[in-house]
């Protein structure tokens, strides 16, 4: 195993917003409540429309209630609704695009009662596949079925049976056409009977002869205090719309180690003929991360043995100690390759100003020291 070091910490005095590229709303847009899980789709060097612009597609909300009049069963998970911000800097800042739904959101739940999705939904993936000339939104949604909340049995909720969903659209901006769910939960007594959650879905390099490959997450019961853990799994497509299941790829570290909590918000990038997944991780002490784990064919995977202080990383976490946004938590990364070799990592941060009570949340860009995927450092203005 390599030496390691962790990339030089942003100085103490930087300032509070420093290396995010999305803060907070004002209180008339869809997301001034909370937002959060950045996918991002770099420009089209090509295009002279939108296309042209950065995209960042992420998820929120703009008060207390989820759809259907429902109380979300964790006050601080930012899922809700869909919208959309535009960079024209090459990715490194972000404003808030006026969508076509109210308040200027781009993909709302169903209204449907019966559907999966009525409550709340959340982007888990999406781009622009040029051999069927549409954009793909893979989300995810919970609906109006009332379960036990994994660690508190006797606590039944709505919205916490998470099922993906697919939307198309023509232009990336009007969604009309609507699937799901695409891939269901297991049935009783398998690892992911609890959900299907956060699709991420990586395109075939060849369309003639690869598959579509999805990474997706639940949580499962037991676990420290029965409180419960994340685990991660695969599904794989011929077309993007039927999916087979391959089954759990990664879960919890060691009792004490920094991913004892599980693996949970995960993006897989093909890198140099491998498979890179980087993940977020969590310990039972709330504190969240971001490792890396390795795979020679996106189906098998294996926790990373050179990055980090223990397999796995972390590669990223909070700035615990400094007056900025991210001192709190790190975690739902997405990862982009440069045409350098270099990567980008966006993620979501969450703070708390000293002195303030509430925290914040924005989204944040790391980069990777050149080539070398293992060592990142925050993009500061």
């Amino acid at each position: 195993m390599r030496s390691w070091a962790m990339a030089p910490a942003s100085p103490t005095s930087a300032s509070w917003n420093s290396g995010r590229v999305l803060g907070p709303s004002d209180t008339s847009s869809w997301d001034c409540k909370t937002f959060g899980g950045a996918v991002i789709v770099p420009a089209d060097p090509l295009s002279t429309t939108n296309n042209s612009a950065w995209r960042m597609y992420y998820y929120g909300r703009g008060s207390d209630m989820w759809n259907m009049g429902v109380v979300p069963f964790n006050a601080a998970l930012p899922t809700g609704r869909i919208g959309l911000a535009l960079s024209n800097d090459g990715g490194l800042s972000f404003a808030r695009f006026k969508g076509p739904l109210p308040q200027g959101a781009l993909f709302d739940p169903s209204d449907d009662p019966t559907s999966f999705d009525c409550v709340h939904i959340a982007v888990g993936d999406v781009f622009f596949n040029a051999s069927l000339n549409q954009w793909l939104l893979y989300y995810f949604g919970g609906g109006l079925d009332e379960m036990p909340l994994v660690g508190f049995p006797d606590r039944l909720c709505k919205g916490v049976l998470l099922q993906p969903g697919l939307a198309i659209s023509d232009d990336g901006i009007h969604f009309h056409h609507r699937e799901g769910p695409i891939l269901t939960v297991g049935d009783a007594g398998c690892w992911d009977q609890n959900g299907v959650s956060w699709p991420r879905v990586l395109q075939p390099s060849n369309p003639h002869s690869d598959q579509w490959i999805m990474s997706y997450h639940t949580r499962e019961s037991g676990g420290m205090n029965n409180f419960g853990f994340f685990s991660a799994g695969i599904a794989v497509s011929a077309d993007g719309k039927v999916w087979e299941k391959k089954g759990k790829v990664l879960s919890c570290g060691e009792p004490g180690t920094w991913d004892e909590g599980g693996v949970s918000v995960r993006h897989i990038v093909r890198y140099n003929g491998k498979y890179l997944m980087f993940y977020e991780g969590s310990n039972y002490k709330f504190d969240f991360s971001i490792g890396l784990a390795t795979s020679d064919d996106g189906l098998s995977w294996v926790k990373d043995l050179e990055c980090g202080p223990e397999p796995g990383g972390p590669v990223l976490k909070a700035r615990k100690g400094e007056d900025v946004w991210d001192n709190v938590v790190v975690g739902t990364p997405y990862v982009i390759v440069l045409p350098d070799g270099s990567l980008r990592m966006y993620y979501l941060g969450v703070g708390k100003k000293e002195g303030d009570m509430a925290t914040q949340q924005g989204i944040g860009l790391a980069t990777s020291i050149g080539t070398d995927f293992r060592t990142w450092r925050r993009v500061c203005e």
